[in-house]
């Protein structure tokens, strides 16, 4: 079993609010942490590329993106060791709803084309 741990400072309590997310990435890492996971504010949301950049150059444990991962934004987050993507695959983009596999499959071929290119 792996431990993940989200460090997405957005989601913390007013009492953590002044340590920043490279501060908690690297507690995370020294109480033995597997990987972190950075998100957006929200369910969908956006993870801020710039979090992952701090972060992965703070700490030497897997950096995985948690949410608002999208066709339309995949480049801003390929140096990420993972990404967990759910709503971008359900039909309208609605958590709720079921995947949508045309969804699914355009992201994929998106995916092999860019680390293609990287090669």
């Amino acid at each position: 079993m792996l431990i993940l741990l989200d460090v997405c400072v957005s989601s913390s309590h007013a009492l953590t609010s002044d340590v920043t997310i490279k501060d908690t990435a690297r507690a995370a890492e020294f109480f033995l942490s597997d990987g972190l996971i950075i998100t957006g504010a929200a369910t969908g949301d956006q993870a801020d590329p710039c979090d992952l950049r701090e972060v992965s150059q703070s700490v030497k444990i897997p950096v995985l993106i948690g949410s608002g991962v999208t066709y339309d934004n995949i480049e801003s987050f390929l140096d990420a060791n993972g990404m967990i993507v759910g709503s971008h695959f359900k039909h309208g983009g609605h958590w709720a709803n079921a995947i949508d596999p045309v969804r699914v499959t355009r992201f994929m071929a998106k995916i092999h084309h860019l680390r293609n290119q990287q090669r």
